[in-house]
């Protein structure tokens, strides 16, 4: 038995190392700011890549050095007023006024092991903007009042989950959530009703899955068997969802302003990060494994991965959601980071650590072929073995001086018509195969 699809512990931490690095090496400090922009390129830092960029060294459970320099970077920008706007985070084209793009994420950040900021005033005070900013009918836009979007209201229930924090929140939002899946099938669109994607059915499913009692096992298998239906090794993309495109007003001062708001998506890595955390689709499939491997070939010379409308310039929007569908497959398949994995058919692999020999697999796949290759041909073996031993027998005899050389040959007739019989039989079986 051969190995379908094989997955290594080696180049799969490799990889992460490399994305991480990219991250590392495009570390930006401009006059108290610490961290990167969307761009990696530009000098100088923002807040919501900056706290994308800490969350993904803390989902690869990686430390990263500057921490501490990043975390007093984003709490520095937190906004403090005595209005609405106190506690939320903004982004560099909103000039102070706070969304929960931003927020979201400073909140994810902040909510990490490591940065010591869990339980804190200031991540209090990020969750409290969350909550405040929920709309009426308890989903979530960029603040209170605009249109509630399915990735808003999952990315933002997945910060308060994280937190721990905004319980009455959450039990509206997963009400939402559920009202808005599509009537046809498992699946979520950008708004309700609208028609289903990868990229928000997977966000949606993230979010859910970590509200015990939200959905039940069947509908959460029939949800990750419907994106892992739709995942294509190798395509990080889909086409609806490569850019998510929405206007966002803001007041700027006494004026009203609109940011015009454009998230790249990377539908296939989260696809896949949603259907190895929930854990209701046996992982061991070699959709899974070509689907890992195809992220780590795609992986360019820097780092990250291509970025479609600027393939150029790397994007920790290219980095992020690889991070963690390769730290989800490596948590959900491999038992530690140095181990092999060889698929041998859907629901069995032979799992081992790649610091001893591979003499073990190199055996049991060997023995596996010798046993299907037996049982694939028992009657050929049986009528060969009965050849052997009638033939055997009478030389035997021969050689003994028991036999006469006319009893000899008489005692090969059988043997010699289990031959032509077996001639007959191999051409017959060759005609079928062909005409099949």
């Amino acid at each position: 038995m051969r190995a379908t699809a094989e997955l290594s512990g080696t180049g799969l931490t490799a990889s992460i190392d490399r994305a991480l690095g990219c991250l590392r090496h495009n570390f930006r400090t401009v006059r108290g700011a610490a961290g990167w922009y969307h761009y990696l390129d530009d000098p100088s830092p923002g807040v919501t890549a900056s706290a994308v960029g800490l969350f993904c060294f803390s989902v690869a459970g990686v430390r990263f050095e500057r921490t501490p320099d990043v975390v007093a970077y984003l709490l520095s920008q937190q906004r403090a007023s005595d209005d609405s706007t106190d506690g939320g985070w903004s982004v560099r084209t909103t000039n102070g006024f706070p969304i929960a793009e931003a927020t979201s994420w400073v909140v994810r950040a902040l909510s990490r092991p490591g940065t010591g900021v869990l339980g804190g005033e200031a991540l209090a005070r990020g969750a409290e903007w969350l909550r405040a900013n929920q709309n009426v009918d308890y989903g979530w836009g960029s603040y209170l009042g605009q249109p509630s979007r399915v990735f808003h209201t999952a990315l933002n229930m997945l910060a308060l989950q994280e937190s721990g924090a905004g319980t009455d929140a959450l039990a509206g939002a997963q009400r939402w959530l559920i009202d808005g899946q599509n009537a046809r099938t498992p699946a979520w669109g950008p708004t309700p009703g609208a028609e289903p994607t990868m990229l928000h059915t997977s966000v949606a499913l993230l979010a859910l899955s970590r509200t015990p009692g939200a959905l039940s096992a069947n509908t959460m298998r029939q949800t990750a068997e419907w994106l892992l239906e739709r995942i294509e090794p190798g395509i990080h993309v889909e086409r609806s969802t490569t850019v998510e495109e929405y206007d966002v007003p803001y007041a700027d001062g006494d004026i009203q302003a609109v940011f015009q708001n454009s998230l790249p998506h990377f539908a296939g890595p989260l696809a896949l990060s949603a259907i190895l955390s929930t854990g209701v689709v046996d992982p061991l499939q070699k959709k899974v494994f070509d689907s890992v491997n195809a992220i780590m070939d795609t992986q360019l010379e820097g780092g990250h991965w291509e970025l479609p409308r600027s393939p150029m310039r790397p994007s920790v929007w290219a980095l992020w959601p690889f991070i963690s569908a390769l730290s989800s497959a490596r948590s959900a398949i491999l038992s530690t980071p140095r181990a092999k994995a060889a698929l041998l058919f859907p629901g069995c692999a032979i799992v081992q650590s790649e610091d001893v020999a591979q003499d073990l697999t190199r055996r049991l796949l060997i023995q596996n072929a010798l046993f299907d290759w037996v049982r694939n041909r028992k009657v050929v073996l049986a009528l060969w073995l009965v050849a052997a031993v009638t033939t055997g027998v009478p030389v035997g005899l021969l050689l003994a001086g028991t036999f006469s050389v006319k009893d000899f040959l008489t005692a090969l007739i059988f043997p010699v018509l289990l031959m032509v019989f077996q001639v007959i039989w191999d051409r017959r079986a060759a005609r079928a195969g062909a005409s099949g």
